[in-house]
């Protein structure tokens, strides 16, 4: 039976781990919102979306709707995760090397300032100008999705290219929504929120690394900046910056602490047993606590969380975000009225414009150098896809536009135009491109 299982769990498993996995959850999650907004059963959608969801003990009751928990609850888990793999990339990944770092940043703040102008162009003076950050935010997870149907036509290194350019971008939609998104401030709660970052960094520098700290802390900063004023999403980004980066004990000390407990349990190794014997259980134990003690708790929180966020918390946002009533009027005011225009020819068009001309100005005035194998080619067809901007601006245009729900219908839409748009465009040319090289 247990043969059998290991049978069954190891292809499930390495298919839950693979990039892809994400990139199919949100897919399925989103279509089926679209179906269900579109069904006969859309009056059970709404009330679903919208059923309050609470506790009270005694005076003190928290409640909010089931969509609110997921934008300003569960979200933070999601931004938590962007905050580690900011760090992370900063620290050791593609935004370590000075020229990499460069190039990405010029490229992704084209990306933004390009898509946020036309947006701008467009709306200037209505009062949907406040959506102008809506096509900024690439989203990772569709990006990478649509770029392994042409992994076998692209470098491996786009890959990575693509996701620190979204990471960059990330961090300038984070930003965004921090300053420009933030309703009226409570000073007291913000210095609260203030003082709780501070106690997390003192604590990293002291060496805390239990997990139990950070969440309860955490949560803490969560709830105070949740009442600030400032979105509580910000509050995930915060904290993941404070989580230790760095082993606590260097790798030749782990493999010589580890080898001599090894050698001392092959001198009895006819007599080992972690079940009956204590002692050569808390061998194994110190095993396991020197590899902890030799890892970083950042890139374990980010490897705990990549599950849960991708097929889970993402896909739950897509359900309750995506579900836009979507038919031939729909259509039109997409393509007619001034919301849906800037953010489709910002994502299509200011995107791809925004990053591949960044870039060949990085390449003309030598301000930064692309990764091993990419040319200006391949940059342009991932500019491309990274008109897909489902997740962050459909997250960015509930922020926007929460009193004005004609705005955030015509929104959504046109975001779900704009990616789909982008995903064939940048797949065509890509295979167009590598077709015509070989020929």
């Amino acid at each position: 039976m247990q043969r059998g299982l290991e049978k069954i769990q190891e292809p499930f498993a390495n298919f839950i781990r693979a990039q892809t996995t994400a990139s199919i959850f949100l897919l399925i999650a989103t279509i089926t919102a679209l179906w269900w907004a579109n069904s006969t059963y859309s009056l059970f959608y709404q009330q679903l979306v919208n059923t309050p969801i609470g506790f009270f003990i005694g005076d003190i009751e928290l409640r909010a709707s089931f969509k609110h928990i997921i934008n300003d609850g569960l979200m933070v888990i999601f931004f938590l995760l962007l905050g580690l793999e900011i760090k992370r990339e900063v620290m050791a990944g593609e935004l370590a090397s000075a020229e990499n770092r460069r190039m990405l940043i010029l490229c992704a703040f084209g990306g933004m300032v390009l898509p946020a102008l036309i947006y701008s162009l467009f709306n200037w003076s209505l009062d949907s100008q406040i959506g102008w950050a809506i096509p900024m935010a690439t989203d990772t997870a569709f990006a990478l999705g649509v770029l392994t149907v042409v992994r076998k036509h692209i470098p491996i290194s786009l890959l990575a290219f693509i996701v620190g350019l979204a990471i960059v971008d990330d961090v300038g939609a984070i930003l965004v929504i921090a300053v420009f998104y933030t309703q009226q401030i409570s000073i007291t709660y913000l210095s609260a929120t203030i003082v709780l970052i501070v106690i997390l960094i003192v604590a990293n520098y002291a060496g805390v690394r239990q997990p139990l700290f950070y969440i309860i802390a955490g949560v803490a900063t969560w709830w105070t900046m949740l009442q600030s004023g400032v979105h509580a999403t910000v509050a995930g980004v915060a904290i993941a910056l404070t989580v230790p980066a760095r082993p606590k004990i260097a790798t030749v000390k782990l493999l010589g602490n580890a080898k001599s407990i090894i050698n001392s349990m092959q001198k009895s190794i006819e007599n080992v047993d972690v079940l009956a014997s204590k002692v050569d259980h808390e061998k194994v134990v110190e095993i396991n606590e020197l590899s902890d003690l030799a890892s970083t708790p950042l890139r374990r929180w980010e490897d705990a969380l990549y599950l849960p966020v991708s097929i889970v918390i993402l896909p739950l946002f897509a359900l309750t975000n995506a579900g836009v009533v979507f038919n031939a009027n729909a259509f039109i005011n997409s393509l007619t009225q001034p919301v849906g225009l800037g953010i489709i020819l910002g994502l299509v068009i200011g995107k791809c414009l925004g990053i591949s001309g960044a870039c060949w100005l990085g390449l003309r005035y030598h301000i930064g150098c692309l990764p091993e194998g990419i040319r200006l080619k391949h940059v342009i067809g991932a500019s491309l896809i990274a008109g897909i901007g489902f997740t962050m601006s459909t997250f960015i245009a509930a922020l926007g536009f929460d009193a004005q729900p004609e705005h955030l219908h015509n929104a959504k839409t046109s975001i779900l135009i704009a990616s789909a748009l982008s995903a064939i465009l940048g797949v065509l040319y890509i295979r167009m491109t590598t077709t015509k090289e070989r020929t």
